[in-house]
């Protein structure tokens, strides 16, 4: 670390001697945790160069050390548990709260940190892991609270995967007070969870009348030599077991049997009870089904996932459960409803499309689910119903099938709203917020991929409107035209919607290129949010995400030298390569929309297999909204999705217009939405 005049130098600036001081209550209890602080400064020093001794003398502001101290948690996950505690509870909703909620939940031991401060923190951050179900029970019984520390232990147990320690633990302190029932519910998540190592040291915890099944299982799991002998001596005992199902299920498949696997999760049952785990009995009827529609089996993909709602209680709103529940559960509904409309079913089709669309959460999966309905339903005869579902679909204007359903209604789509300016108190209340100084911190001091970890936390806890537009605002003045975007972004994840023009930014698009304004900024803000420093995993760069070699090949075909670093330092280099080498794949691909974004994305080679393999969406025979659905990977087929749909937004915001009819889908798909 490096050190002047006794101070500690954190992001060029000083920390003073008392400044440090003034960290130590929030690690008190703990010396060690005080220590953890000392390497702060040489995390966060830069630009000390050129400095004067008054400016490397100035107190840092405060900001600055909750960021260092962020940047120092977040980068190890074995310091003491009070440092992670301490900075979780005063800085609710920083980034990467939930990994380090996980680090703090392991570093939970009351042998080792003081049993009161983690039963305050589990009390502010419910448990997210079994190790914390497990430590806040520890932590419960050494301050006298056995009954509270009785359910956490049993809520650990049931819960499965523990370390075994913690489970030798919760099994001394607890044991005595657990049923067969608790063994057996433990049992079920252990094998659910493939735990097998566990599963067997609890296998004589069991019950002896479900201990058959539980071994019959670990034998299938572990492939044991013995396994289908077990599994004949069940004879139908078990036959409704949910675990058992999908156990044998996986078996076959990896004994080389995957018809025979397809067969028995295709099979109507009465299942005995519910999944322990229906996350992963949903992973098992995926592999199934997909694996069945991959081969053209559609009958049996369609009997393997429309019994997805057997998984769950009578009258489950989905929409409600855990991110991967409903996701496998969209993933099975979806799948049943494109089978369905390939054996002509499509009442069956519009039964399973809305409940894709109630199953969701966000507002882009449930506009997508209601068009797809609407239209199975318009295709089963009943006009009325139909109209109905694309009317729920159309709530969502700034969307693809919300679109779609817009124009299938005899409508357009209305431009982004306009919203009012923030006002003074808005403003201050705004400033006010730890994360927007921290984003101001850091833009400050030139770190730009840390603020953009801001940038999107704070995006995830705007709850209206007016705090997202105040926000985007925000975002315009400090060169952060991505913020608007990401509030829009996280509005619709949670099913509401920022349908405003803060959360369409744009940027200048060089005169040569005006004609693909709209489409030029509908990828910009897929590609790049409008973060001009933006580098993908791939390498791909700038506003336009332009990998280095698009970019040489077309600096060179318009006269320009080619340099890597004003891919991200200049935007308009950016966007002058971007939207030459966009006119590229329009004269390449005719100026269709579908294909020149899924070319931009997937590259021109890609796109002529699919047009080989599914037909040329531009031509009268072939549905171009099918067509983007059947398109192989995921990631292209959202993208030509977003791109199309920002499109037909910044078409009511071109300033290049040339008049005619605005906010139509059609005009970018090819024709009107059947």
């Amino acid at each position: 670390m490096q050190k002047r005049a006794g101070l500690l130098l954190v992001a060029g600036v000083s920390i003073a001697a008392t400044t440090a001081a003034a960290m130590t209550p929030h690690v008190a209890s703990d010396a060690t945790a005080r220590a953890a602080w000392l390497p702060i400064a040489a995390l966060l020093q830069t630009g000390l160069q050129g400095q004067t001794s008054a400016e490397l003398a100035r107190p840092a502001p405060a900001i600055a050390v909750d960021i260092a101290r962020w940047n120092s948690l977040r980068q190890s996950d074995s310091l003491p548990f009070t440092s992670y505690a301490s900075f979780l509870i005063g800085h609710r909703g920083w980034p990467g709260e939930a990994a380090m909620r996980r680090t703090a939940e392991r570093q939970a031991d009351p042998s080792v940190a003081n049993p009161g401060e983690i039963v305050r923190f589990f009390t502010v951050f419910p448990p997210l892991t079994n190790t914390g179900h497990a430590r806040y029970a520890f932590a419960l019984m050494a301050t006298g609270r056995r009954d509270d520390a009785r359910r956490e232990a049993l809520a650990a147990w049931t819960g499965g995967v523990l370390t075994l320690p913690d489970e030798q633990r919760i099994l001394g302190a607890f044991g005595p007070t657990f049923t067969q029932a608790d063994h057996d519910a433990r049992m079920d998540a252990l094998l659910s969870n493939g735990d097998t190592q566990s599963a067997a040291r609890a296998m004589a915890l069991v019950s002896a009348a479900r201990r058959p099944v539980f071994e019959t299982r670990l034998a299938l799991q572990t492939r044991a030599s013995d396994a289908a002998a077990r599994l004949a001596a069940l004879g139908s005992d078990g036959a409704g077991d949910p675990g058992l199902l999908v156990d044998r299920a996986n078996w076959m498949r990896n004994t080389t049997n995957s018809a025979g696997a397809r067969q028995l999760m295709a099979q109507r049952r009465q299942l005995s009870r519910l999944p322990a785990n229906p996350e992963k009995f949903m992973e098992t009827m995926l592999v199934m089904a997909r694996g069945a529609a991959n081969d053209g089996q559609w009958p049996t993909a369609y009997q393997i996932a429309s019994q997805v709602d057997d998984l769950f209680p009578a009258g489950t709103d989905v929409s409600t459960r855990s991110y991967g529940e409903r996701d496998k559960y969209t993933d099975l509904t979806w799948l049943a409803g494109r089978a369905a409309l390939r054996l002509g079913r499509n009442a069956d089709a519009a039964g399973m499309f809305e409940r894709y669309g109630r199953g969701a959460a966000s507002s882009q999966t449930r506009a997508k689910g209601f068009f797809w309905a609407g239209r199975a339903t318009a295709a089963a005869g009943n006009a009325e119903a139909a109209s109905a579902l694309f009317r729920q679909a159309a709530s969502s204007p700034d969307q693809f099938y919300g679109q779609l359903a817009l124009e299938r209604l005899g409508e357009t789509a209305p431009p982004p709203s306009a919203q009012p300016p923030a006002t003074p108190a808005e403003r201050a209340a705004f400033d006010a917020r730890p994360l927007v100084q921290a984003i101001r911190y850091l833009g400050s001091t030139g770190n730009r991929a840390d603020q953009t970890l801001f940038v999107r936390a704070l995006a995830d806890q705007l709850d209206d409107d007016r705090q997202r537009e105040v926000a985007s605002e925000f975002g315009r003045s400090i060169g952060r035209l991505d913020l608007g975007v990401w509030a829009a972004r996280e509005a619709r994840g949670d099913g509401d919607s920022f349908y405003a023009t803060g959360a369409f930014p744009n940027v200048s698009i060089p005169p040569a290129y005006s004609r693909y304004w709209a489409f030029a900024h509908g990828i910009m803000r897929q590609e790049s949010s409008f973060e001009r420093t933006a580098v993908s995993s791939a390498g791909a760069r700038g506003l336009m995400q332009l990998m280095p070699g698009t970019a040489r090949q077309a600096s060179s075909r318009v006269g320009l030298s080619y340099d890597l670093s004003r891919l991200t330092g200049d935007p308009d280099y950016n966007v002058m390569l971007g939207t030459h080498h966009l006119s590229e794949l329009m004269n390449e691909w005719g100026g269709s929309a579908i294909l020149v974004a899924a070319a931009y994305n997937a590259g021109s080679g890609n796109v002529r297999r699919w047009v080989a393999a599914n037909g040329d969406p531009r031509m009268p025979g072939v549905d171009p909204i099918a067509w983007i659905e059947d398109i192989p990977f995921a990631e292209t087929r959202n993208y030509v999705q977003r791109v199309i749909e920002n499109t037909v937004v910044y078409d009511m915001l071109d300033p290049n217009s040339r008049g005619g009819p605005r906010g139509r889908i059609s005009a970018f798909i090819g024709r009107r939405p059947g």
